[in-house]
Order: structure tokens, then sequence, then C-alpha cells
């Protein structure tokens, strides 16, 4: 490629892959220095991957996500497809785990819940990654997780068959049982992925040791799920079963979706021998900050995003678990069941009112996860208290932008009956604004956690209502 490319003044490689090459270049038309995907000059000459190359980055483009690499713009140049994306520096997790070996289970499960975020974000559009992997995990210095690469990506709405011959697209070492078998996917292939990479987080081991393609596939086909603790002594045998139930075979077996899976691997780091038991409940509840992560030393330039979560939920919304050490959900939280969490509620609309002025009044027990939800929205716009309520990973948003995105509310309240899975609830919440406009409702999935004794809520994914 030249050192020109239309209005880019292309200033290095970065990365070069199957699909074509990523260079940092300089956007003279804006005034920037961006990440430019360029497709492979023998792949645009094919007709049907120039296709599936628009559409999936329409797809792409669509999401606006705290942990999804925004796509400034796409198109054609002098017969080459392109991505115009943003730009800093990190490492892949691949790297990460390679030159660094396997990650805390703490930290893993924090990465883990961020890319849980952005994919619940995609599969909310009807987007499929289906190449979840450690190398599309992109890692800054402070520790905050991208998931790049929704470049093979393909709405599930809009499926017409572009992929040729229908081989399955992705990477081996990752790929669900049912995309070997001509099955068409859904966002549980995403889940088996994730559960796949959250058990090389624990190991820094891909799960099956196969090396060829017909071993990898009679291993996901057949062999059972890998057990991290048998690989690295001292890891939560409760993660064993967290990646057992991610990698089930039968796609009705795994949690439903990746935020479950996110809850479920948080839950399980209570089991670890070196967690202090929760204290009593009446413990006062008390204001920490998260901990500063780790620097990270390798610096390749990748593509990320810092925009809010479009939607009433943004300030709800989880920028991502940091690799601050989280808390364990409550022991006593109903055990994870095998029937799919709704991410539509058709409970008729009933509304169930908290009159309670203070965090502490009338807070429901750490068991009660659904109460825990009605309670903490019954309290708004009441943000002393509902701050209170909040785990650390959300005061990431700061005190300040909570107490503004509250002031344009007179109130908050959950519509029906939660749904819990695990660690995380299913709610639909009506928001009244204060100056009068019609109400406003939402489904939000959030993750719920034990902090210094006390619930809280911890991670806030709005959904897309159907």
């Amino acid at each position: 490629m030249t050192s020109e490319f239309g209005p880019y003044r292309i200033e290095r490689l970065i990365a070069r892959g199957g699909m074509g090459e990523v260079l940092r270049a300089y956007d003279t038309r804006l005034d920037r220095v961006v990440a430019l995907k360029v497709l492979s000059p023998h792949l645009a000459a094919d007709q049907d991957f120039r296709e599936r190359f628009r559409r999936e980055a329409h797809s792409a483009a669509r999401l606006r996500e705290p942990h999804i690499v925004p796509i400034h713009s796409f198109g054609e140049i002098d017969g080459r497809l392109y991505l115009d994306m943003q730009l800093v520096e990190g490492e892949d997790l691949a790297t990460r785990l390679s030159t660094r070996g396997p990650m805390d289970p703490a930290e893993a499960v924090a990465v883990v819940g961020q890319i849980a975020q952005a994919l619940a974000a995609a599969h909310a559009e009807g987007v499929i990654h289906r190449d979840v992997k450690p190398s599309n995990i992109l890692l800054t210095p402070s520790g905050f997780a991208y998931l790049v690469d929704f470049g093979i990506a393909r709405s599930q709405e809009a499926a017409t068959g572009l992929t040729g011959t229908g081989a399955a697209i992705g990477t081996l070492d990752y790929m669900a049982p049912e995309r070997f078998t001509g099955a068409r996917p859904d966002q549980r292939v995403d889940v088996y992925a994730l559960a796949c990479v959250l058990h090389q987080c624990l190991t820094a081991t891909k799960p099956f040791a196969a090396t060829t393609a017909a071993s990898l596939l009679n291993a996901h086909l057949n062999q059972p799920p890998p057990r991290p603790s048998l690989l690295r002594p001292g890891t939560p045998t409760a993660l064993d079963g967290v990646v057992a139930r991610g990698m089930a075979k039968s796609p009705d077996d795994r949690y439903p979706t990746a935020a479950a899976l996110a809850a479920g691997a948080l839950a399980a780091l209570g089991s670890r021998s070196d967690f202090a038991a929760p204290p009593p409940e009446t413990r006062t509840f008390t204001r920490v900050e998260p901990a500063a992560a780790p620097r990270r030393t390798a610096a390749l330039v990748i593509a990320l995003t810092v925009v809010l979560l479009s939607g009433v939920g943004a300030m709800l919304a989880l920028p991502g678990l940091t690799s601050r050490t989280p808390a364990a959900a409550p022991t006593s939280a109903p055990a994870p069941v095998t029937t799919s969490v709704p991410v539509r509620v058709t409970t008729p609309a009933t509304t169930v009112p908290v009159a309670v002025t203070t965090a502490e009044a009338s807070r429901p027990s750490p068991g009660d996860l659904s109460g825990f939800v009605v309670h903490y929205y019954g309290l708004m716009p009441d943000t002393d208290s509902g701050w209170e309520l909040i785990g650390p990973n959300l005061r990431l948003r700061t005190r300040d932008s909570y107490d503004k995105f509250w002031s344009r509310f007179s109130g908050a309240e959950v519509v029906g009956t939660p749904s819990v899975d695990g660690g995380s609830v299913t709610a639909r919440i009506k928001f009244r604004y204060a100056d009068g406009r019609p109400d406003l409702t939402e489904t939000h999935v959030l993750g719920v956690a034990m902090w210094d004794g006390h619930l809280c809520i911890d991670s806030d994914s709005v959904a897309k209502n159907r």
C-alpha cells in the first residue's frame, strides 16, 4: 500500500490479519489520527465478500457502547474496502496471557464482565459477534477492555446467506458445537466463546489442546468442558461450574445471556477460600473508590470508544468491571437456573411502589435480589440514598454525573416482577420525567453483588425494547 489512501496519510502498519490490514493513519479531512482497516486486495475482488463486509460494517457502526470500538466511517477507495475507527494504545488479551501467564481470578472475571457488556449491547441490536476470542479483546494501560472486530458479525435480523458456501465464520478454538452442525446461530454462540475466554484467562491455555480442525471439531462436539481449577490450583472450583455451563453442548443448557455468565462468574468468586465471609447485615455501608488498575507495559495501537450508552439508562450503564477485586455475590442467592432470562418482560403492567426514604430503611435481605432492585428504584430520585447502593464499578461515572442524570426524573418504579438468574436481575423500569413528559419504560439487566456487607448494583445494561 502507498503512503496515501484517499484522504488518509498512512503512518505505519499496526496489525495484519485474515481480512486485511489495520493501519495507523492520519485523516487529512478531519485532522485526526485513526485506525484504518483495509480489506485485502484478493478478498475485495470477491463480490460476495464485499457485500458481506459492507453489510456487517453497517451493523457494527450502529453499536454504541463503551466497550465496543466505534466506527467513524466505512466505504471504498480505489477498489479497496475500509473501516475508519478511533485509536488508542494498549495490548490484546492474547498477548497479555502469553507474556504474563494466567490472570488472578478476580481480574479474569473483571475482563469477562466488561466484554459481556459489549455483547449485551450488540445482542440487543440483533448483532452476533461470532468471533469472541482473546486476540479480539483489547486492554488499555488502565485495564479497560474493548471487544473489537465486528467485521465478521452479522445481524440476526438480516441473515441473507451472504457467507456464500455457508462455511462457518470464526476461530475454531472458541466455536460453539452448533456452529459445526449447520444450525442458525444466536447470541448463545457468543456466550460459549466468552466461557472459553474465561477459561483461557484463568489458565493461559485454550479450552481444548487439539491442534487440527478435525480434532477441535470433535472436542467441541463430544469432550466435556475443561475445569480451570485442575490446571491452575487455587482457582475457585465454582468457576469450573461457570465454564461448564457456559460451554454446555446444547445452547438451551447454557447461560441465556453474556450478562448472566458474567454475573455467575462474579458470584463464583465468593467460593474462594481467601475471601472473607460477608459481614453481618447491620454493618455500615462504606464508600470506597475503585483501586487503580495495574499498568500494562505493551503498546499496541488499538481502536476504542468512550461514548456513553444511549437511552435513559446511560447513567447506570456499566463502563466495565475494573481490575479491582469484585466482592462476592450473596451466597444465599438463588442458584442459577437453566431456563432463559427473558430480555423482554411481558408481565402485565402493574407497578410496585416502595415507600422508603433512606438506603437502610426496609432494605431487603441479602438473598432477595428481586426485592433489592425494586427497593433501589423506589428510592429515586433520592440520590443520596441511591448512591449508597451503587457498587464500585458503576461509581466510575462519578457522583456529579449520577446526580445530573436523576435530576431529570421525579421518580422511578419497577413494572411487573423482575426475573432473577444467579446474580443477574432483568427488570422493566418506568422513569417519570420531572418536566411532565410521558413516562419512559426500559428493560434493564442488572448485576447485583455483595459489597462491604450489603447488596449493591454493580452493573447495568439496557436491553433494546422490542
